[in-house]
């Protein structure tokens, strides 16, 4: 898995371990039909994102302890979801960063 970030027509990937995405003004993101076609079986495609105003790309975030937000599988739910498995799809955050796979509050 890798983290794809699009701006106007630039789309670049970056592995998780390598990068941490610090972003603002977000977004959750899901197709929710595309997600639903997925927990009923079908092959997994790109179907949910985080839209967000600006992106920083920075070093590694050291290890620490975090408690992640937002969490998406669609194999588990049809929309992002976070510990309560409370459906978050289009809640909106001022920021949010990666750690590793992980998307917390920043």
């Amino acid at each position: 898995m890798k983290w794809q970030v699009r701006s106007g027509d630039s789309v670049t990937y970056y592995d998780p371990h390598e990068v941490s995405l610090h972003m603002t003004g977000c977004r959750l993101r899901n197709q929710r039909g595309t997600a639903e076609k997925i927990l009923n079986g079908e092959n997994k495609t790109v179907c949910a994102w985080v839209e967000c105003e600006a992106v920083q790309i920075l070093p590694p975030t050291p290890a620490r302890s975090i408690v992640d937000v937002a969490r998406y599988n669609p194999r588990k739910f049809p929309h992002w979801f976070n510990l309560a498995l409370e459906d978050i799809d289009n809640h909106t955050f001022d920021s949010l960063a990666t750690d590793s796979r992980l998307i917390y509050q920043a």
